[in-house]
Parts: C-alpha cells; sequence; structure tokens
C-alpha cells in the first residue's frame, strides 16, 4: 500500500486532509495526528522521517505563509528525485486561486499544481 504524506494548513483547512484520507488503498500520515507535536525536538525528526518514507506528498498551501510545508516539500523532492530540477510525478501541491502567485512559476516545476481538493483527489485516485 502506497504511504502518503499530508503537508500544509491544518487547524484552518482541516477539511482538506479528511477528504484525501478518504481515499482507499492507500495509507495516511497526518503529522498532526502521527507524530509528537509537542516540540520541535520531536516533530521535526518525526516528520522529515515520514516524508523521506512515504511514496506521494501532498501539500496544501492555504492562502497564508506555510513555512513548514515548504520544508516538507523540498526534502521530498530531494529524497524522491534523482537530479536537483527534476519534476517529481509523485508530488501534489494545492494552489488556491486566492493564493498569491508571485513564485507560482517556480513551483510548477516541481510537481503537480492543482487549484482543489477534488483536483487532487483526481490524481492520487489515478495513482493507485
Amino acid at each position: 500500500m502506497k504511504q502518503v504524506y499530508l503537508a500544509g494548513q491544518f487547524k484552518e483547512y482541516d477539511k482538506w486532509k479528511n477528504e484525501i484520507s478518504k481515499v482507499k488503498d492507500f495509507d495516511f500520515f497526518d503529522p498532526e495526528l502521527h507524530s509528537n507535536q509537542s516540540s520541535s525536538e520531536t516533530f521535526y525528526p518525526d516528520d522529515l522521517s515520514a516524508v523521506k518514507q512515504a511514496d506521494i506528498l501532498i501539500a496544501s498551501t492555504g492562502t497564508t505563509p506555510c513555512e513548514g510545508t515548504w520544508i516538507e516539500v523540498g526534502y521530498f523532492i530531494a529524497t524522491h528525485t534523482k537530479s536537483p530540477g527534476d519534476f517529481c510525478e509523485n508530488l501534489i501541491i494545492i494552489w488556491p486561486k486566492e493564493r498569491i502567485d508571485w513564485s507560482i512559476e517556480f513551483v510548477r516545476k516541481t510537481g503537480r499544481i492543482v487549484e482543489n481538493i477534488e483536483e487532487a483527489i483526481a490524481i492520487l485516485e489515478e495513482m493507485k
């Protein structure tokens, strides 16, 4: 069963994780639920170990800065591509229309960019 790491906004955007986790035939890792979030001494290594072990990473960037999410995305790219600059087929980034798009051209080079949860689920279903 493929491992899917769910990176990104939790408290403000928790609906996206609930919806994606309903997709069958995947094992989901949600850092807010599956790692010790009591301090950076615990969650940082736990989360990055899970990112490295994941087959697929889905990131929801939300509309506000999400620095932790970008660390997870960068680590996933570094551990799941052969060379810097390679496109990562197993990376799905939810980039809502409302999000400031000054960096979108850079981000498009990393993995699959979608605008909403439904599009992310459709791609995930294709990856079974």
